[in-house]
This record gives C-alpha cells, structure tokens and sequence, in this order.
C-alpha cells in the first residue's frame, strides 16, 4: 500500500497496535520485561491489553489482505512473497535473536540452545506471530484461489470455523505456529469482512463504537486489577468476543493521528526488532541505577519504537539488508515516510 493510496484510518490502528505491542514487551509479563509485580498499574495495564493487542494486529492484516486477495492463477507468486516477507525474517532476524537470547547474559527469558536454534520450528519468542500468519496466509490465501470465498455466505462460513477451532483445546506440540495461527485466524477473517463493509461500519457506527471500545477498555482494566487470573486466559470465548468487537469498534471510529500513522508506516520493523531495544534500554537504565518505574517504562517504549525505526531506514538503503532483516523486495526502496504492510507481500 503505497503512502498515495494509503487507508489513514488503518495506518493510525497499525501504529496503535505497535505501541501496544512495545508496552507490553517492556512492561512484561509475570518475571519478564521490568519484572514489574502485581498492583503496580502498569501491571494492570499489561494484563488488559491481551484480547486487544495480537488481534489488533491480525485483523489489519486480514483488513489489507482484503485489498491485495489472490486475483487469477498467481499462487505461486503470493507464496514466494510470502516466504520472502514473513520466513526469511524469520530465520534471519527471529533465529539469531533467539540464539542471543541463549547466549548472553542478564535476560528474563531462559532459553536453551538447542531451543533457540529450532525456534523456526517451535516458537520461543514473539517470533511465533511470523509462523501464525504465514500458516493464515497460506490457508486463506489457497480457499480464494480456489474460488471457495466469493461470497460473504462462504466467508461468514469461515468465520464460524475459525471461532469453532479457537475454542478446541491447543495442540500439544506448537509445531510451526499452528496454535498461534488457530489463535489469531478469526481476527484475520474478521479484518476481511470488514474491509468488505467498511463503509456501512464506519456509518452505523461511528458514534457507538468508540464509546463501546472506551466501554471495554475501562472493563478490562477494572477486572484486571482485580483479578488478573480472569483476563490471561487469551484463547477463550470472551477472548473471541472482546477481541472481534474491540477491533471493529475501533475501525468505525474512523480515528486518525499523524504520529501513529507514521508509526504504522514502520510497523514490521517494529515487530521485528522492538525487544532489542526495549531490552538494551533496561539494561543500560539499569546500570545508571534508574530504578523509577515510570522512567523505565517511558525509557523502553522510546527505545522499542524508536530504535526500529532507525534501523529501518538503515536497512532499506541497501537491497541485502532490505531482503534479509525486512523481507522487502531487493529492487524496492522505501523513503522514510512509506508505509511497510505489517505483514504483507
């Protein structure tokens, strides 16, 4: 999606769910990030956003899939870009992280060598979304060459089967994503079905569904608060609900913000490279003795979105490093403010 004929709308959601993303990284989970413990309100924080984070992410990527579907007999291309796109990040970018995490001292995250070195099989990090997708694009990707979602009867027929599928218990061996990409596939289909009736959305509700995701929002922090074993179950039926409506509230808010549109245009690097520098912020506010929370939390967002962001533009000036680090096409250069699809072709 060129920056001309760019969706500001779903530019400004991609930059939200890449702030999203960071805070939560730097925050952590329980013994993770900033090791930051319960009651402290940016743990409250981190414990809402999980029905909204991930399939925030997943639903635009099913909203511009939408817009790019496989048209003719080009198969064999979609494929070959979305090998380029998602797996060769994924053992360039995904591996050798895993591996440094293995290696080098002072990280949250124990990960055995051997583990790290088969993550492009079983996911360890937040690489797994890579694998998910890849797995999403494929399946959805063969159904409409296939002629199998022309319709919205049969693309609604998707949607139930992914909801049904959501609510089965999880493969005991994550083989490849195939857990992740259960997870995140009625997100996808949704974003779809969206984009199809994006007009009618943002005109039926354009005034309830802002309030609805504030509505939400304010739920799930409450309940978060007071009990977060109620909110970290992520693959449930209120998972479903709450994630669904929430990314189709926000699409009918029509919301547009120039600094998370300009987020958004760097959004896969982001994804790509936001724990480095989230983590190399820790470290270094760690050794000048910073201790204060806040301080530590505004330190590792800068960084985690910040960061990318540079080595982005340092990536995409030279076709190898464009190719292996960014998955983008080697002939391809991208000025600063274009936007990069999250996780497209």
């Amino acid at each position: 999606m060129s920056s001309n004929n760019k969706s500001l709308e779903i530019e400004t959601l991609r930059g939200l769910a890449c702030l999203l993303l960071v805070l939560y990284h730097v925050i952590g989970p329980l013994g993770g990030g900033l090791k930051i413990d319960l009651g402290s309100p940016y743990r409250v924080i981190a414990d809402s956003m999980v029905y909204v984070r991930m399939p925030l992410f997943t639903f635009i990527s099913g909203y511009i899939y939408s817009l790019y579907k496989i048209r003719g007999n080009d198969f064999s291309s979609y494929f070959v870009g979305k090998v380029r796109r998602l797996i060769v990040p994924l053992f360039c970018v995904g591996v050798p992280f895993s591996v440094l995490q293995a290696v080098g001292p002072g990280v949250n995250k124990e990960v055995g060598l051997t583990d790290a070195l088969l993550s492009f099989y079983i996911p360890v990090n937040h690489f797994w979304f890579l694998q998910a997708v890849f797995i999403i694009f494929m399946f959805v990707g063969l159904l409409q060459w296939r002629g199998l979602l022309g319709t919205a009867t049969r693309q609604y027929g998707l949607l139930a089967f992914a909801a049904l599928v959501f609510l089965l218990p999880p493969f005991p061996v994550d083989a490849f994503g195939i857990n992740g990409a259960i997870y995140l596939l009625p997100f996808f289909v949704t974003g779809m079905i969206c984009q199809e009736n994006v007009a009618a959305i943002k005109r039926r509700f354009k005034t309830f569904g802002p309030l609805l995701f504030v509505v939400i929002s304010l739920v799930l922090l409450y309940v978060s608060a007071i009990d977060r074993e109620m909110i970290v179950d992520r693959r449930s039926l209120i998972g479903l609900l709450v994630g669904c409506v929430s990314c189709v509230a926000l699409l009918s808010s029509d919301m547009r913000a120039q600094w998370l549109i300009w987020l958004g245009g760097y959004s896969y690097a982001i994804f790509l490279f936001h724990v480095l520098f989230a983590a190399t912020s820790r470290f270094i506010l760690g050794r000048l003795g910073v201790q204060d929370e806040t301080l530590l939390v505004l330190g590792g967002v800068s960084c985690g979105l910040l960061g990318p962001v540079i080595l982005s533009t340092v990536f995409s000036r030279f076709s190898v490093t464009s190719l292996l680090f960014l998955g983008e096409r080697a002939s391809r250069k991208k000025p600063a403010p274009a936007v990069t699809p999250a996780v497209q072709s």
